[in-house]
């Protein structure tokens, strides 16, 4: 059995409908269907809940999204559309209430933000089924709070409970399957144990597919999207950069939490518990073997991967003369963050100043928060922005020596100044900060000192971008 995951993109027109429609029916195996809102809808969504609107201004998004949904069904009239236009009409209707509700009371909480923000699953998933169901596939459309997908409390970035979730998913999912219904999944968001709707965080439809497997034993998930796969560099940056057949789980991981737009790093982690390979595939490409991630496969040729990023950074120091002999004086700080809402990126702690990496949308945040603690725990604080954060990834950190001493010699090369290391907290990476200018030069001077201008051996692929 295999997991067929279809993001937002490939949703998002005629053209990619018809190529999901044709990946799901030239897949002989059994599979389970899971798939995001179309391109747009979740962002949409967010948006009418962002500030009051008028009554006409949510008449005009609610019919504007059903037509949208509507036009994605197949054209041809029968029963099989007529069910489905009934399906998009009563969760349309639902969603209408439920915005009329958040406008008149003034009040958007976590739990009803995350109900809101389902739609646009519930919505795709009886979309692609109908289209399947076109194609003469037997495909039924399937909600993820409705077969259970038990999740922690945490509002907009919740986490499965895997064994809950696979105690309740499994034999639904399998029974369905023998049946030989396709099931079509939502992703993005399950159920508390108290009966309330979380989401699992943008992009977490993968995680949601990788969840998915872990509760039928599927192997591999195969990830649609309308890249190749996994890239050696970002090709914006580095014209050399190449496809990579294979990772490591910790390798994705990494990867993934550091800046490559390919797979959501939670994804990982219900697969690797299970050793379920994930694939990387390209809708418009359909013959490329893709990036597979799975279990360890070294070669000494390979030192490191790949090298990843994020460019819009910000450096928090916090200095305190005794901040390595005061206990709990990190927690105090990360702590401050994270009620405030800050997500805390990288640590790094000495004697006399604690360095944290937030992103720079953050800032304003941080400052409000950092403010209220100095003078208690930090006697005082600076942001710097304009800060770029690189990620070279590889297993072979963990084996060889001078791999570190070689990125830092190539960067080292182009007058690049580092600036915060972090080093040891991973066996297949090292992060380091440098200014924002400097990070194509940086990128590129890695890439080439690993690579060279040449595609290695291991490489289906010549560049792509």
């Amino acid at each position: 059995m295999k997991i067929l995951k279809f993001g937002g993109t490939c949703l998002g027109s005629e053209d990619t409908l018809q190529r999901v429609a044709k990946v799901v029916k030239d897949e002989k195996d059994q599979k389970i269907v899971v798939v995001s809102a179309a391109s747009g809808v979740t962002n949409s969504l967010k948006d009418c809940t962002s500030r009051p609107r008028q009554e006409k201004e949510i008449e005009d998004f609610v019919l504007t999204t059903k037509l949208r949904n509507i036009d994605m069904l197949p054209k041809k009239d029968g029963a099989g559309r007529k069910e489905a236009l009934d399906m998009i009409d009563a969760k349309v209707t639902k969603l209408e209430r439920l915005l009329y509700g958040v406008n008149y009371t003034e009040e958007l909480t976590g739990r009803t933000s995350d109900l809101i923000l389902s739609f646009g699953e519930r919505l795709s998933a009886i979309v692609v089924a109908s289209r399947l169901a076109h194609e003469n596939m037997n495909a039924v459309p399937m909600e993820t709070d409705a077969l259970g997908l038990i999740t922690s409390e945490q509002h907009g970035n919740a986490v499965a409970l895997l064994d809950r979730s696979e105690k309740n998913m499994g034999p639904t999912l399998e029974a369905a399957v023998k049946k030989d219904v396709v099931p079509v999944v939502t992703g993005f968001f399950g159920i508390t144990e108290s009966g309330h709707v979380t989401t699992v965080g943008r992009s977490g439809t993968d995680y949601t597919a990788a969840v998915v497997a872990y509760s039928t034993n599927a192997n591999p998930i195969e990830i649609w999207k309308e890249v190749d796969g996994f890239m050696s560099a970002d090709p914006k940056l580095v014209k050399e950069a190449y496809q990579i057949d294979r990772l490591s789980y910790d390798e994705a991981a990494e990867l993934a939490y550091f800046g490559a737009q390919v797979l959501h790093a939670r994804a990982v982690q219900p697969a690797k518990l299970k050793g379920i390979d994930i694939v990387i595939k390209n809708l418009y490409r359909p013959e490329n073997p893709g990036t597979i991630i799975g279990a360890s496969k070294l070669t000494r040729k390979e030192v490191i991967k790949s090298v990843s990023y994020l460019s819009n950074i910000a450096t928090l120091k916090v200095y305190d003369t005794g901040a390595g002999y005061k206990s709990g004086f990190l927690a105090d700080i990360t702590g401050c963050l994270s009620k405030a809402g800050v997500n805390v990126l990288s640590a790094a702690m000495s004697q006399t100043c604690v360095a944290i990496l937030i992103d720079d949308a953050d800032i304003p945040i941080a400052k409000r928060a950092i403010k209220s603690m100095t003078g208690g725990a930090g006697e005082s604080f600076e942001i710097n922005p304009g800060v770029a954060l690189v990620c070279t990834v590889g297993e072979g950190f963990g084996y060889t020596k001078g791999v570190a001493a070689r990125v830092f010699k190539a960067v080292a090369t182009k007058n690049i100044n580092v600036d915060l290391i972090s080093a040891g907290a991973s066996m297949v990476a090292y992060h380091f900060t440098v200014d924002r200018k400097d990070l194509k030069n940086t990128i590129n001077a890695i890439h080439h000192e690993f690579f060279g201008q040449t595609v290695p051996e291991n490489s289906s692929n010549n560049p792509v971008s």
